[in-house]
């Protein structure tokens, strides 16, 4: 396996990256949830509550209506007009003017990734709105303790597409972990009496990477794991599926999703944990990698804006490593992104039955 794993990454490095694939990050989670739940009782009752619309398709809306933000359209087929309508209104309740949400922090949560601190307890980068919350409120509206009359305005449909679009972003590192600085730019575990300065989950850094001493990525550390992480991680995808099968025509994404649902990862939890644990459960999984997407980097030139609880700006580079950032980044997504799939499903037919 090992052989294997050597001659995959050897293959998807051996040329350079042009394309994006943000969007397709979510849209893979989502796409191997449709293939797990077709024809099943939970499959069935999404497809009537989404009007036939796929988990593929819904997995991106979450971000697509931060469009609204910026006075852009939110458009969709006519087909899905009920869908747009419960997707405007759950922005109008939570859109940046709201004085108590705001849809752009349901995405994450900032956990300290010095300290082996775990989601509880603790406080520093927790919010009763943090991605992990508001899962579970989802699964509330989904299992009826909530009702759909509510303040946010997350109707079963818009929990569904909420759901499946922020399990995505669960399985994402920097959307779990946070580095903080002291003022001094020293990077330590905040406490409630010195919350220090934090990186907003890498967006506040400038990541810079280099293969053989040839730049390759000299940007915001947060985007790389959202974007250049999850094409690395595709391509990971289609060179496997090449090896395995002899076959030198690239799949589709439809063929990939299939193929990753066709073959169960290790995802399920230690023992029997309440639906309502899930999230929580998932985040600590996901603070080792948080932890090591941080620790592999040295971080300086520091700087802070006056009166904010973050920090302004910084430089992230590459510590001395047997496999590459690049490298590694890029099988932890490619690890990730079916779990994420697999768990997907899984909470979807907890949660709807």
């Amino acid at each position: 396996m090992t052989r294997i794993i050597a001659i995959l990454l050897l293959i998807t490095f051996s040329f350079s990256s042009s394309l994006a694939f943000g969007p397709r990050g979510h849209a893979l989670v989502g796409g191997i949830a449709d293939k797990l739940l077709a024809g099943k009782p939970a499959g069935n009752k999404i497809s009537v509550l989404l009007n036939g619309m796929s988990l593929s398709q819904a997995a991106t809306l979450p971000d697509d209506i931060k469009n609204l933000d910026d006075q852009k359209p939110f458009t969709l087929p006519p087909q899905f007009s009920s869908i747009r309508q419960q997707m405007f209104a759950f922005w109008q309740a939570n859109r940046p003017a709201s004085s108590k949400f705001y849809h752009r922090g349901y995405h994450f949560v900032d956990i300290p990734v010095v300290g082996n601190e775990f989601y509880s307890p603790g406080d520093i980068g927790r919010r009763d709105t943090d991605i992990v919350h508001m899962i579970n409120f989802c699964i509330g509206v989904l299992q009826g303790s909530i009702t759909e009359n509510n303040s946010r305005k997350i109707t079963k449909a818009v929990a569904v597409i909420l759901i499946t679009h922020y399990v995505g972003d669960l399985h994402q590192p920097l959307h779990v972990g946070s580095e903080y600085f002291t003022s001094q730019g020293q990077i330590f575990e905040p406490s409630t009496t010195n919350p220090g300065f934090d990186d907003q989950g890498g967006n506040k850094i400038t990541l810079k990477l280099f293969r053989q001493g040839a730049p390759i990525y000299d940007d915001v550390f947060h985007g790389y794991w959202d974007n250049d992480t999850v094409r690395n991680a595709r391509r990971l995808m289609v060179s496997e599926m090449q090896l395995t099968s002899h076959n030198i025509v690239p799949p589709t994404d439809d063929q990939i999703e299939q193929w990753l649902a066709n073959h169960q990862p290790n995802w399920q939890l230690h023992s029997p944990t309440p639906v309502m644990n899930w999230a929580e459960a998932w985040t600590n999984d996901m603070m080792p990698m948080a932890r090591e997407a941080h620790a592999r980097l040295t971080f300086n030139q520091i700087g802070f804006a006056p009166h904010s609880s973050t920090i302004a700006r910084g430089v992230a580079k590459e510590k001395p490593n047997s496999v590459s950032y690049e490298r590694w980044a890029a099988n932890t997504v490619r690890v990730e992104i079916h779990k994420g799939g697999w768990r997907l499903a899984a909470l979807l037919a907890e949660a709807l039955k």
